[in-house]
């Protein structure tokens, strides 16, 4: 093989469609999937029926039937609707909705298009595939969009019959994290972890974090270090720190999004003698659609059981974190 002989944006020399499509798979780092985490998605129409609904929206769609093939980029402009098969008595069927390219022009494919009058992007239905399948058969110019589940005796296509396979080409990620000392027990604040009906801050502070407008997703990773577990004055269970933490964005409007919590337990070693210990949280979150590009308030929770004689303290030894990684899916759910 050689240096291809087109000469993109060179004036007088040579240049082809080829050289287009390998330049945007270049520009697109080889990658395949829908532009923004709004596009293409494949929903019932307004009043169910028999077919259902691409939104509008582009894709990048990398080439896969010949060798050096390039990247072609569709857009569809409104909604357009997708006929779906009905099923008989005899059972369900799964169908995979994609967007697949039909290039007659690639050797070896089974197009027969006119490309002088017809397209070569359509939203087809590939009926009769595994229940499990998110992505179009091997060797296929497409993206897959969504798959429908569809019991047997249905004609009329539903939301919870379809469920969203799509990936982005070039998701977005930004990160944001935040530290801080303990406030220290100098000044007369015990911050103790102790217990209210609800959580309480803890420790005492709070953070502003802007949520960006694309972000669908949130990972965090929060950690509790070197707090203080103090001297019991006694031992047995009800002198074990145990209760629960948890991180929370706290928007405008009634906006609020917290984690999932996770449980500690911290018991006497003797009597007399207090010493620290660690808390660790790991989480993924969806992000509601209402708090994408809000600015929040980012906040650490704690709550102890109800029945503790020991609570830890959060005093100037000790340090907390929360990392936070804000992500761009098409399909969050799909990667829980």
């Amino acid at each position: 093989m050689a240096l291809e002989m087109d000469s993109w944006a060179v004036e007088g020399a040579q240049s082809s469609s080829r050289i287009a499509r390998l330049q945007l798979q270049s520009g697109t780092a080889s990658r395949n999937g829908v532009v923004d985490s709004s596009h293409l998605q494949i929903l019932p129409l307004t009043v169910p029926g028999t077919s259902v609904r691409a939104t509008s929206g582009g894709a990048t769609i990398l080439g896969a039937e010949a060798a050096f093939q390039g990247s072609y980029f569709a857009f569809n402009v409104g909604d357009q609707e997708i006929p779906i098969s009905p099923t008989g008595s005899g059972g369900g069927r799964s169908d995979l909705v994609v967007l697949r390219v039909e290039d007659p022009n690639i050797s070896g494919t089974p197009w027969t298009h006119d490309v002088t009058v017809d397209p070569v992007y359509y939203f087809r239905v590939i009926e009769g595939v595994d229940p499990t399948t998110t992505d179009v058969p091997p060797g296929t110019t497409g993206v897959a969009l969504a798959r429908i589940d569809i019991p047997a005796n249905t004609a009329t296509i539903t939301s919870g019959m379809i469920t969203d396979v799509r990936t982005m080409a070039n998701p977005r990620r930004q990160r944001e994290l935040r530290v801080q000392r303990g406030q220290g027990l100098e000044d007369g604040r015990d911050d103790h972890a102790d217990y209210s009906v609800d959580y309480e801050r803890w420790p005492q502070h709070d953070w502003t974090v802007e949520i960006p407008e694309w972000a669908t997703q949130v990972q965090v990773v929060a950690n509790w270090f070197s707090v203080l577990y103090p001297a019991p004055n006694g031992t047995g269970g009800t002198y074990d720190a145990r209760g629960l933490v948890r991180v929370g964005l706290v928007g405008s409007g009634g906006n609020v999004l917290n984690t999932p919590s996770t449980a500690y337990n911290v018991n006497p070693i003797t009597s007399t003698n207090g010493y620290r210990v660690n808390i660790g949280l790991t989480s993924q979150v969806n992000i509601p659609t209402a708090m994408r590009g809000m600015t929040c308030d980012l906040r650490m929770y704690a709550k102890s059981d109800a029945d503790r004689i020991v609570h830890l303290i959060a005093d100037g030894w000790a340090n907390f974190s929360v990392d936070l990684e804000f992500r761009e899916n098409a399909a969050p759910r799909a990667e829980l």
